[in-house]
């Protein structure tokens, strides 16, 4: 079982492994990452924020999302960031091969 640490980029896993994407997320803006579709052959496993070690105001921390790859394929990771009014900020999207 590997660990995989990117960001929004193509990847090829095999079954059981673990994909950690880590994006960078203000939230001082009240801007979020959140997931519009995850490929049937992934289990989005947990959504964690790491905060900035700029203790100024406005500092850029991470939104991590862990995925975990359950069956072979080639599956879809689509993410929006978005102001919690619904608008669409900016928008990432990656391809995970499982082998």
């Amino acid at each position: 079982m590997k660990h995989i640490a990117t960001g929004p980029k193509d990847v090829t896993v095999g079954v059981g492994d673990t994909i950690e994407l880590h994006l960078p997320e203000n939230t001082s803006r009240d801007y979020c990452w959140s997931t519009s579709r995850v490929g049937e052959g992934l289990v989005l496993r947990d959504i964690r924020f790491l905060p900035s070690k700029n203790p100024l105001p406005g500092g850029t921390g991470e939104r991590v999302f862990c995925f975990k790859a359950r069956r072979a394929g080639t599956w879809p990771i689509s993410l929006r960031m978005r102001k919690h009014a619904d608008l669409v900020a900016d928008r990432a999207n990656m391809t995970v091969t499982v082998a």
